[in-house]
């Protein structure tokens, strides 16, 4: 029965043209769910994860000859983060789960495809050495990730705590980055996870709360959102300030904040709500990062005590 069957696929493969099964699946699917299935929709995400990722990389760069493991570890958490998306689209409360036979095969095939190119490039960092280097930072990002996922099941009061925890697992990629560039590990590694860690949750929060005044009128619950933004603001100067102190950042970190410290300030500080537009949001806080990213890398580059002479 089962031959027979694949007899009829093979002659009504043969009669509409062979082509291989993802193929088959990419045009069987519907274009508007073709990519939301398999791909990762978060452009927040995105800036966080390769701002961090440059941010590191950067700062520890010491020799063009650490540029080849960048690239392979580029690739390698850039198809990690994508198989997100087609695992958590597979879960049963999914509201983009797989619908048809096509859309299933679509998100195999491509959750297939990101794990083989993750493990080629875990395969080349292994080889040139730098997995026994970055090993404790992944797992830890890992173990934030998998905590994200538990503290998701807590229902929709937890959904920020949950971001937060996933914009902390995603910056590990500044961690690593620098390792990977250096050749070693060291505070500076701690210290630039947990500024881009600091600064993503700001950002998460910022948005977050914009959002949520938008649409939710009562001046009273945005007058308490922005008071709580304004203690958020409050506790990462005062991170900044204790690592600065201890000696895992430098002093001059706090510059690479005053854009995003002075944004958010201003907001807490408006009378009434600010009109929204999304779009424009998305835009600003993707500029706000690079911006980020471009003040850090100069702060840990630049001889600042020769340049103040």
């Amino acid at each position: 029965m089962n031959s027979a069957i694949d007899t009829q696929s093979r002659k009504a493969g043969k009669g509409r043209g062979y082509k291989p099964l993802m193929l088959w699946s990419w045009h069987e699917v519907s274009p508007v769910r073709r990519w939301a299935l398999v791909w990762p929709r978060e452009h927040g995400a995105w800036g966080i994860l390769l701002v961090s990722l440059i941010t590191g990389a950067a700062v520890g760069l010491l020799s063009a000859a650490n540029l080849v493991p960048l690239l392979w570890l580029t690739l390698a958490a850039i198809a990690t983060f994508c198989l997100r998306t087609p695992i958590e689209n597979s879960m049963p409360k999914s509201h983009l789960r797989p619908r048809t036979q096509a859309e299933w095969r679509w998100v195999r095939t491509a959750a297939s495809g990101y794990i083989l190119i993750g493990a080629f490039a875990g395969a080349m960092l292994w080889l040139d050495g730098a997995v026994r280097l970055i090993w404790m930072p992944a797992v830890a990002a890992f173990g934030l990730f998998a905590l994200q996922a538990v503290v998701k099941r807590f229902g929709r009061a937890w959904r920020l705590t949950a971001e937060i925890l996933a914009a902390f697992g995603m910056t590990l990629a500044a961690a690593i980055g620098y390792i990977v560039a250096a050749g070693k590990t060291g505070d500076l590694a701690v210290g630039l996870w947990l500024l881009n860690g600091l600064f993503a949750a700001n950002q998460i929060l910022y948005v977050q709360f914009r959002i949520s005044e938008a649409r939710d009128a009562r001046n009273s619950s945005s007058l308490q959102r922005k008071r709580i933004f304004l203690a958020s603001e409050a506790v990462t100067v005062l991170a900044i300030l204790a690592g600065a102190w201890t000696g895992w950042s430098p002093e001059l970190a706090l510059v690479a904040f005053l854009p995003l410290l002075l944004r958010g300030a201003i907001w807490s500080f408006r009378r009434g709500q600010t009109p929204l537009r999304i779009h424009r949001l998305g835009k600003t806080e993707l500029a706000q990062a690079i911006v980020f990213g471009l003040i850090l890398i100069a702060v840990y580059r630049i001889p600042w005590e020769q340049v103040l002479r």
